[in-house]
């Protein structure tokens, strides 16, 4: 009987020993770090991210974390998907971390990227899975009026575009409407619109500002914005 119990008792040990590796493993398994960087355009002062437009160009590129270091991958196979496409793997080299592609989805889409990474040490196939949602252009009026209330004569309003493929100020044309009537006369700054309100203008008077924003280079790459100020 003493045998069966000291039987017993090793194989206890054997199996917590054995869910302790499992766990172990489970818990040392590899990490994909990714990151990614659209060409889209914003103000310098804008902290989040910057979301891809169609056409636009974005970097991509990942570590893998083993046991708190990125790993060393430069004799490994890795496999890039876009959309479940193949663009790249061991044919065009090993240990390809980086990648650069054209985006082809519309705004509202989301364009699929998959790294995987067949062999890795003892572990099973590695892979990861990111969605970068793809936008629209957007055009936005910074007014810095409480309520949008302003007073009679001068007034400030600036378009700020975002998410434009547009690398320079110059490839970019503003066009302002006020009350549906476009203004010509814009100065140096066509970003900037300078609003004149007459001294005599009533109170109350709502004004309609739009600004529409273009790419001059793609003709499909353009928003507008409209705002309500009212005289106070």
């Amino acid at each position: 009987m003493k045998d069966y119990k000291k039987i017993g008792l090793i194989g206890l040990i054997s199996l917590i020993s054995l869910v302790g590796l499992i766990n172990i493993h489970a818990q040392t398994a590899p990490q994909f770090l990714i990151s990614w960087q659209a060409n889209s355009t914003a103000p310098s002062w804008y902290q989040g991210k910057i979301f891809p437009i169609k056409d636009s160009q974005v970097d991509i590129g990942f570590e893998l974390i083993d046991n708190g270091k990125p790993a060393d991958l430069s004799k490994t196979a890795i496999r890039w998907y876009i959309n479940d496409k193949l663009v790249k793997n061991e044919k065009d080299g090993l240990g390809i971390k980086y990648l650069k592609f054209i985006v082809a989805d519309y705004p509202g889409q989301k364009t699929e990227i998959r790294i995987a990474i067949p062999s890795y040490k003892n572990f099973d196939p590695l892979d990861k899975i990111i969605a970068v949602p793809v936008v629209q252009p957007e055009a936005v009026i910074s007014a810095i009026y409480p309520n949008k209330e302003i007073t009679a004569g001068k007034s400030e309003f600036e378009a700020i575009p975002f998410f434009f493929s547009a690398q320079n100020s110059n490839q970019i044309s503003y066009r302002w409407f006020v009350d549906n009537r476009e203004v010509s006369d814009l100065g140096e700054n066509f970003n900037i619109l300078d609003l004149n309100i007459p001294l005599e203008a009533p109170k109350g008077t709502v004004i309609n500002i739009k600004t529409t924003i273009k790419n001059l280079f793609k003709d499909m790459e353009f928003a507008s914005k409209s705002i309500r100020v009212s005289i106070k």
